[in-house]
């Protein structure tokens, strides 16, 4: 397998196994890190070195109702003109074009020749000098040049009263075959997430199938032995795993697939068996949590190494992103992040997802950047680093504002606050990554 590295990325040495949690040996010549001594790489740095590994995965070909949140692997273009004919916008009268004789007349009489409903398929030409009584949506006979409203028209006896007035007026009340759209105007662009409104313009257009990017495949395997998972007993020196049940519902969130969740013990054996058995799986993405810090017991790193994991990072310029591994292991992207549940979701939404949306191919994975007032003041323990802090954002007076996000609080962006600084006021513009479409 051939491995890529950042600038600066050196090899590395890692600590033996602990003694008391196995004695397997894990040989790491394969694992590089960037030192405290050299740059570490930014976040958009990070970013671009990520998406670097990660293309759009293989079309497939799936039935339209079940298309809805895909991404469309091919444009998708109208293939019948809308209107599919000239129809009527009103009921009332359709006139040819009409005698010179009557010019010059206040008004006219013609003869009614017909009726044209909605939905008709036996519609005759109309000559000069005739009308038709025509309905709403009803196709427009040949040799129709205008429709006038019914409430101007008068009819008795089988013809028809017009007011040369109302010949004159610019509007002819038929909607013109294609006027709508055309044959080949794209309805969804490549790239582009399929909505409801799309599958109606689709469905019209004949589409039955259509071909979307298909969806990839993610394992998580959270590490700890003091881990249990939700609903088992919980004995003293135990937490529940929660990060299983985040991830799960962060990959479905961005599109892709949580393939399988496991809680792993803090031991090489049971590590290394956990990860061999999800590579031979063979999915796209393998995320893992725990297991990333310096003590004894944060085997992440050389389990990773000893499979054949080529490194790409193993910490960021950034905060969190001390205890964070980017890596390829057999064609596999590989993300180790760290324990905690809130830096977790930080990273995942930086690092992850947008890998996970070029795999799905999208055309912009990595979210924009939006600015927004702070609505509190925040305060950091020193300076140095982007800061990566889950906000609420909301709409105030036709301006995003945003706040820190308690500890109830369902985050919908997050604050990327600048190195440099440790204070941020009330009212200081920062950016901001929005978590959905429309947070307010």
């Amino acid at each position: 397998m051939v491995g890529l590295s950042a600038p600066g990325l050196h090899s590395h040495v890692p600590r033996a196994d602990p003694p008391a949690r196995g004695a397997l040996f894990v040989p790491c010549s394969r694992v590089r890190f960037v030192s405290d001594r050299q740059t570490l790489p930014t976040l958009p740095q990070a970013q671009r070195l990520i998406l670097a590994q990660a293309g759009p995965l293989a079309a497939e070909r799936i039935p339209l109702e079940r298309a809805l949140g895909r991404v469309a692997a091919v444009s998708l273009k109208s293939t019948t003109p809308k209107p599919s004919f000239d129809q009527s916008t009103r009921d009332g009268y359709g006139l040819a074009d009409i005698p010179p004789d009557f010019a010059g007349y206040p008004e006219m009489s013609l003869p009614v020749v017909g009726e044209i409903a909605a939905g008709a398929h036996d519609v005759v030409d109309l000559q000069q000098g005739q009308a038709v009584r025509i309905m709403t949506g009803a196709p427009v006979p040949e040799g129709c040049s205008r429709v006038l409203p019914l409430e101007i028209c008068r009819e008795h006896g089988g013809r028809v009263t017009l007011s040369a007035s109302a010949l004159r007026g610019p509007e002819t009340y038929i909607r013109r075959r294609g006027s709508d759209l055309p044959v080949g105007r794209v309805l969804v662009g490549k790239g582009q997430v399929i909505l409801a409104d799309h599958l109606l313009m689709l469905a019209e257009n004949g589409y039955a199938t259509i071909r979307v990017c298909r969806r990839p495949r993610v394992e998580v395997v959270c590490t700890g032995s003091e881990l249990v998972n939700p609903g088992d007993r919980v004995a003293r020196g135990q937490k529940v795993s929660g990060n299983g049940v985040l991830l799960s519902a962060l990959v479905r969130g961005v599109g892709a697939i949580c393939a399988g969740t496991a809680a792993v013990p803090d031991q090489v054996a049971a590590l290394r068996l956990a990860l061999a058995e999800r590579i031979r799986k063979r999915p796209q993405v393998i995320i893992t949590t725990g297991g990333m810090g310096p003590g004894r017991f944060d085997l992440v790193e050389e389990v990773f190494s000893a499979l054949g994991g080529e490194t790409m990072y193993r910490r960021l310029k950034m905060r969190p992103g001390k205890s964070t591994l980017f890596g390829l292991v057999d064609g596999i992207l590989f993300f180790g992040l760290p324990g905690p549940p809130p830096a977790v979701h930080l990273l995942f939404h930086e690092l992850v997802a947008p890998a996970l949306r070029r795999m799905l191919g999208l055309r912009r994975p990595v979210p924009a950047r939006i600015p927004a007032r702070l609505q509190e003041e925040i305060r950091l323990r020193r300076a140095g680093r982007m800061n990566l802090k889950a906000g609420v954002v909301t709409l105030e007076q036709g301006r995003l504002t945003v706040r820190a996000a308690g500890r109830t609080d369902a985050a919908n962006a997050i604050m990327l606050l600048p190195a440099n600084r440790k204070v941020f006021s009330v009212g200081d513009r920062i950016q901001v990554h929005l978590l959905t479409r429309h947070p307010w």
